[in-house]
């Protein structure tokens, strides 16, 4: 059984000041490429459009889907031996399109895990803003199905789609504090939390149980 405290969803760090790109190309910025699932033999241009002219190991684009790291992180995974991932070519353009370095890639995560499956989460109260409301507390996967690698993402759900969270594993975190690879941060999945509200409106068809629906209304009718 997996011990879910040992993964860790990646995540970008709430700061506008560091060096953040942007794919000109939306073509080569794809979530299929960062998936892995589509191929790319083009270097790609990212250029630098917020933050400072400053360049970090981890560096953010504003296409949402692309994750660039620097050939350090590359050569921190090989000599760890982690396992989940390959690159694509990219080259670092200034605002005026000047070339600022050419040994960072975009990476991408072939490691895989199952869908997200709501009926294992806990029921939590948790704040929107001010409000306290019923949240599911833990991200867990489908049939606890995770391939071992250190870097991951979900398969497609039962309807083809496929969220862009990015997993890791301890190993991972461990080595990116010990190096202080920097602009970027971790959330153990049993720390994930997702109002109930947003199942109630009908954004997410997430099938909740009776257990989880006798649990909102104890803590609805606590409050």
């Amino acid at each position: 059984m997996i011990n879910y405290k040992k993964i860790f969803q990646i995540r970008e760090c709430n700061s506008n000041r560091p060096f953040r790109g942007k794919i000109e190309n939306f073509n080569f910025a794809t979530p299929e490429i960062s998936r892995g699932e589509i191929s790319l033999t083009e270097i790609v241009a990212v250029k630098h459009t917020m933050g400072r002219k400053t360049l970090y190991d981890i560096i953010w684009t504003t296409n949402a889907f692309p994750l660039i790291v620097s050939k350090r992180v590359i050569e921190l995974f090989k000599s760890n031996a982690i396992t989940g991932w390959k690159t694509y070519d990219v080259k670092i353009y200034s605002k005026k399109d000047e070339l600022i370095d050419k040994n960072y890639f975009g990476l991408i995560i072939t490691g895989r895990c199952g869908y997200r499956d709501y009926s294992t989460s806990s029921i939590v109260m948790d704040k929107i803003g001010i409000t306290a409301e019923p949240h599911l507390k833990g991200y867990y996967f489908k049939d606890d199905f995770w391939d071992g690698s250190d870097l991951f993402m979900s398969n497609p759900d039962k309807k083809g789609e496929a969220p862009m969270y990015r997993f890791c594993s301890e190993r991972v975190v461990q080595l990116f504090k010990k190096e202080k690879i920097q602009n970027i941060v971790f959330k153990e999945v049993t720390e994930f939390t997702m109002s109930i509200s947003s199942y109630e409106i009908g954004l997410y068809e997430i099938g909740l149980t009776e257990k989880q629906q006798i649990e909102i209304e104890k803590l609805k009718a606590s409050r």
